[in-house]
């Protein structure tokens, strides 16, 4: 109630003093008056309840892009990733250059494996071996009866007989010289007989079998064979 009489006070105050005041007494005209005190502030009222949210407004437009930072510090490493797909397959290069040609420095070693093709050979000369096992190299002549040493070196030489019907004594020789003898006495049937020697040879040095006398029992057939070997060994 009090506030309402002071707001009709002040409104009072107010109008008399924009000269709509008390009516004159005399032909009703109305005289302005001496302004009055200002009044003493009023209280403040009561805050009042807080008002609705507002709806939220419409998006602005979308402003200049901003100048760009300065760049910050290298990071620590991340954790390794998993392994990517394998990828495709490149492009055959160009094919290289030929390479050098390297000898080897193995070589194969010469050898020889003969054997007679009938029995009772010649006895004025080397016994021919003319059937041949092995003679790639052809170090065995077998038309003169000889193994021509192909190179210097170390040669192992065997023979195996077949003896038959007669006692046999052969020699090997070395360019012309005897350097081993060997005898067998023939018995009631059909023997073998052997004999080997490890010779050291120099290029094309002879080496050859030979009948000694009468004594030739030398057999060969389907069945039996007399031969005659070799192999450098060194």
């Amino acid at each position: 109630m009090r506030r309402v009489t002071v707001r009709v006070a002040i409104l009072l105050v107010v109008h008399c003093f924009l000269g709509n005041c008390e009516v004159a007494s005399k032909h009703n005209e109305c005289n302005t008056g001496v302004p009055g005190i200002p009044g003493t502030p009023g209280l403040n009222g009561q805050q009042g309840p807080p008002g609705r949210d507002g709806k939220d407004g419409e998006p602005g437009l979308k402003g200049d892009p901003g100048t760009p930072g300065e760049k910050g510090p290298q990071g620590p490493p991340g954790n390794r990733g998993l392994p990517g797909k394998p990828g495709l397959d490149g492009i055959s290069g160009p094919p290289g250059k030929p390479g050098y040609t390297v000898m080897s420095l193995r070589r194969e070693n010469y050898a020889f494996h003969v054997g007679l093709t009938s029995s009772y050979p010649s006895t004025d000369g080397p016994i021919k071996f003319e059937k041949v096992f092995y003679n790639a190299q052809r170090i065995y002549n077998t038309e003169s009866g000889k193994f021509i040493s192909p190179t210097s070196g170390l040669y192992f030489l065997k023979y195996q007989i077949t003896v038959n019907n007669k006692n046999v004594h052969i020699t090997l020789q070395h360019n012309g010289k005897i350097v081993q003898h060997m005898y067998h006495a023939y018995g009631s049937q059909t023997n073998q007989a052997s004999g080997s020697s490890i010779l050291a040879l120099k290029k094309n040095d002879e080496v050859w079998l030979q009948v000694v006398g009468t004594d030739n029992g030398l057999y060969a057939d389907s069945d039996n064979d007399s031969t005659f070997s070799g192999l450098e060994i060194a």
